[in-house]
């Protein structure tokens, strides 16, 4: 039966017909949401005819949205224990999280598309349905019969309602009510929509329990001790009064930074951090639970090393490095201690923070002799390698080796390598390396690694990454840009700085340089404008983006710079509607330079 005001399915799948086969950008007599989606679907790539949603097998089913919703899901389902309605929760990404559906041709049906936990109905994996066209405009969308872009989902009525979280208003989820076609669609939509209010409610009651737990954990740190104290979840930061009396605001907020290295972990931790004062201050985290959920940790704050704001700034000696924050210029005094003592030196840290170029700076000024740099990573005939090696430090002139990502090698290159490390060791200074450093990752094979080489080096120097070391852009920008510039004359705007400097660089100074050669090959001469980077540097999300997210996000980087920051233009050019840029603006957390 047609309800008054839409069309009949045959009519819609006739309309629907004609939109694959003219894709013509509107289709009268189909709603404006159902067409927008559609043309979507088609910048997607979505097959029109065999579903075939995106498998992820990394979901989160203790998430805070799962944990609430549970009860009030499981009051529903026994609600609807006599009608064919499935009841499913996804997460902000259209990642279904749980369903439930107590009608058994129901359930076969829904399997046979897929819509199952850890399948995704996002847009952008299944086309136009109740849950992907919900997140797109964040708003309730019925979604009915041939509607659904892809024909396998026909079958099918789809109602879904958007999930925002209570304090900080970002989209969390979906709630989608399924049923065959025909069923009362609106009255679905007015369940989904009254339920997601229910769960948004009990979040906001869960979570001002979670943030009361945490606040009497704080209460209790400030009572115990006089020193400074930090309180820190999601969604909030306490700071007590001693924090505020010793640190100024700059050390705050780099303080409140690092305690994201281990908030939301379960297990205590002491984190090193290194202020823009020059303080090294050792920060104790102890998290806090409410019942048996993780609420928030606790951070204890205590100075490791009194400011050294003079010595700070001053320049570095090591031919080719710049950077005078405290973190950096630990590191490098710690390599050049290791060189003067004649200790053999691993480096450690995360990829791109410059372990290898600090061991050749080190290695330049202190044995400024010959190099032999070599990476570990490829290599495959171990045993050639060896010789290969072992030929070149005793040909004369013996050069400082510097191996590069040592934690590549396999069982068998490590037993070389070890057998060649103690030969070097007995033999005598002319037949032995000048010097010998070794560059691992963050996360290296713990017991494996150790046991085979770490009884040849006296001393570890960990990197810092660059977010840690942030300041040190105002010379690096200046000195990267002259490398790739040569005599040309560029140099960064007041505003560009200030951007890089929002930027989160997780691939590190690698990832900076990599950025301003770019931006020196498109730009000759004069000031680089917030405009001249690339979209990765537009954006201030802290999350690692996918590679779909990636080409989104630089699309509507390039489409708002075509129209001058337009927002509404920009979202027109890319086929979406004004609420979905903004979102999507937000998340990918763009910065318009207009």
């Amino acid at each position: 039966m047609t309800r008054p005001g839409r069309r009949s399915e045959s009519q819609v799948s006739a309309l629907r017909e004609e939109f694959l086969s003219r894709r013509v950008p509107d289709v009268p007599g189909v709603r404006e949401i159902i067409s927008a989606s559609w043309r979507r679907a088609l910048e997607h790539r979505i097959s029109a005819d065999e579903p075939d949603p995106v498998f992820v097998t990394d979901r989160d089913e203790d998430s805070l949205l799962a944990r609430t919703a549970k009860p009030i899901l499981d009051n529903l389902t026994t609600e609807l224990s006599d009608h064919p309605v499935a009841i499913l929760l996804t997460d902000a990404d259209g990642l279904v999280v749980s369903r439930s559906s107590p009608d058994r041709a129901l359930h076969s049906g829904l399997d046979r598309i897929s819509l199952a936990p850890g399948f995704s109905y996002a847009e952008s994996s299944i086309g136009t349905n109740g849950i992907g066209t919900t997140l797109e405009c964040q708003q309730p969308v019925l979604v009915s019969g041939f509607e659904h872009f892809n024909s396998g989902l026909a079958e099918f009525e789809c109602a879904g309602a958007p999930i925002h979280h209570p304090i900080r208003g970002h989209l969390v989820g979906v709630l989608d009510l399924t049923s065959w076609t025909g069923a009362p669609g609106p009255l679905l939509l007015t369940l989904a929509r009254t339920t997601a209010k229910r769960i948004e409610e009990a979040m906001l009651a869960g979570a001002g329990a979670r943030e009361l737990a945490l606040f009497r954990e704080y209460l209790a740190a400030c009572r115990r001790g006089s020193g400074a104290i930090l309180a820190v979840n999601e969604d909030v930061v306490m700071v007590n009064n001693h924090a505020q009396e010793l640190y100024d605001a700059a050390d705050r907020a780099a303080l409140i930074t690092h305690t994201a290295d281990v908030a939301g972990t379960t297990t205590p931790a002491t984190v090193l951090a290194d202020l823009p004062s020059g303080v090294v201050a050792r920060l104790e985290y102890r998290p806090v639970h409410h019942g048996s959920s993780l609420v928030g940790g606790l951070f204890r704050v205590k100075n490791q090393a009194a400011p050294r704001r003079t010595a700070g700034h001053a320049d570095l000696h090591l031919p080719g490095l710049v950077g005078t924050s405290p973190g950096w210029r630990q590191a490098c005094a710690a390599a050049e201690a290791s060189i003067v003592g004649r200790n053999w030196l691993v480096l450690t840290g995360e990829r791109g923070t410059g372990k290898a170029a600090l061991a050749q700076a080190v290695a330049r000024r202190h044995a400024p002799g010959r190099q032999l740099v070599l990476d570990c990573a490829p290599v495959g005939n171990y045993e050639a390698w060896a010789q290969g090696l072992a030929d070149e430090v005793s040909g004369g002139n013996p050069p400082a080796v510097i191996l590069r990502h040592v934690d590549a090698l396999t069982e068998e290159g490590m037993q070389r390598l070890t057998e060649l490390f103690t030969a070097w060791q007995a033999a005598p200074p002319e037949q032995a390396p000048a010097w010998v450093a070794v560059t691992i990752g963050e996360d290296p094979r713990g017991s494996e690694l150790h046991g085979w080489l770490m009884p040849f080096f006296a001393h570890t120097v960990e990197v810092p990454p660059l977010r840690h070391r942030i300041e040190d852009l105002h010379r690096l920008v200046p000195a990267l840009l002259a490398r790739h510039a040569g005599n040309r004359d560029l140099e960064a705007s007041d505003a560009c700085m200030r951007q890089l400097m929002r930027v989160p660089w997780t691939g590190n100074v690698r990832q900076l340089d990599e950025v301003l050669a770019q931006v020196s090959r498109r730009r000759r001469t004069g000031t680089i404008e917030v405009d001249d980077l690339p979209a990765e540097c537009r954006t201030v999300t802290r999350r690692r983006l996918s590679r779909l997210e990636s080409m989104e996000r630089d699309a509507i980087v390039r489409s708002l710079a075509a129209h001058q920051g337009n927002k509404e233009l920009a979202a027109a050019d890319l086929g979406m509607s004004r609420a979905t840029i903004y979102r999507k603006i937000r998340a990918f957390g763009i910065v318009p330079a207009f």
